[in-house]
């Protein structure tokens, strides 16, 4: 493996965190996160961490009071302690976390055939594309796992995510997407298409109206989606 293609640093995976990036920018962290497990449990640790002092900031903020001996306690002091000692279990969790990728894989190398299907059983497809030599091949793709996961008899959990050009293939005026879209949901309860509300709004600000198909369900982030979606196992593809 080319170290230096999937170096990514703190501030690279903050920012793709904060959904700062640009598309090729973006692009290039998701493809090491999904070939580099260092680089994904560098952002699962980070994520962590700041969903930990988000919710320590998310205390009601209150005036001081008096605990129970009759002493004033600030309220912000305390968040403060609070956040401080998020961190430092966070350092605990690290720790959790280096343990468990050292039995993972062991694991995986004394059980391969286990560990690949709890990857490959669920996989989300992104398309950002509005080329439709694109669009079509992510559907052909999303036939075709279906199919082939049906036909073996295994269980597959599919979802279909667009942003950006790729909200050409859920759009309602495009009838040729909208039958195969319709076929593919019809047939398999498993598969979801799933748009970008965030590039939804990007679209709208811009005074382009953006009808979704029927069959289309709606994501707060592309982003969080796939994010959430890696730190569960899912096999992320980059159509």
């Amino acid at each position: 493996m080319n170290q230096d293609k999937y170096f990514i640093s703190d501030e690279e995976l903050n920012a793709f965190l904060d959904e700062q990036l640009d598309a090729n920018e973006r692009d290039r962290v998701l493809s090491a996160i999904n070939a580099d497990n260092n680089v994904k449990q560098r952002m699962n640790e980070l994520s962590l961490l700041r969903d930990m002092v988000q919710h320590a900031y998310e205390q009601p903020s209150q005036r001081d009071s008096a605990n129970q001996y009759g002493v004033a306690v600030n309220k912000s002091y305390t968040r403060w302690a609070m956040a401080a000692c998020l961190v430092l279990c966070f350092g605990v969790v690290l720790g959790w976390f280096g343990h468990q990728g050292v039995t993972s894989d062991r694991q995986l190398a004394s059980s391969p055939v286990g560990n690949t299907q709890a990857q490959f059983n669920n996989v989300i497809l992104h398309l950002t594309s509005s080329d439709s030599n694109k669009i079509n091949a992510t559907l052909d793709r999303a036939a075709q796992m279906l199919a082939a996961y049906k036909a073996n008899d295994k269980e597959l959990q599919l979802e279909v995510i667009a942003n950006d050009g790729g909200l050409k293939l859920m759009q309602n005026d495009k009838p040729s997407y909208q039958q195969r879209i319709q076929a593919l949901v019809t047939q398999y309860p498993n598969v979801k298409f799933l748009a970008c509300a965030k590039a939804i709004k990007r679209l709208q600000e811009k005074g382009v109206d953006v009808e979704l198909l029927p069959e289309v369900e709606i994501a707060p982030s592309a982003l969080k989606q796939i994010i959430q979606r890696m730190q569960e196992d899912w096999q992320y593809i980059k159509a």
